[in-house]
């Protein structure tokens, strides 16, 4: 069994194209939290939270504020593949 990679908040940051602090603000606010949080305070985040921020820098791009986002995502029914389906009839 391989293990899940992990990325460290500059390893995300350098991925995604923003910076270290808006991942520090997005898990302050509770939008993008990390997968675990080592001893030493280091965050990791992991694939699923690759793509959750994928989502949330799509809909950064429509103009949408932080905290529409955040109950958009945090909706009980939100369903990653239909806001996918979404995304490409929006562009």
């Amino acid at each position: 069994m391989t293990q899940a990679k992990m990325y460290t908040v500059k390893q995300l940051s350098t991925l995604a194209g923003v910076s270290s602090r808006t991942l520090h603000y997005y898990d302050q606010i509770g939008l993008l939290k990390p997968e675990t949080v080592r001893a030493n305070g280091y965050r990791d985040y992991g694939d699923s939270s690759l793509l959750k921020l994928q989502q949330i820098l799509f809909y950064r791009e429509l103009d949408l504020p932080l905290e529409e986002i955040k109950k958009i995502m945090g909706h009980h029914d939100f369903d990653a593949l239909n806001a996918l389906h979404s995304h490409r009839k929006s562009l």
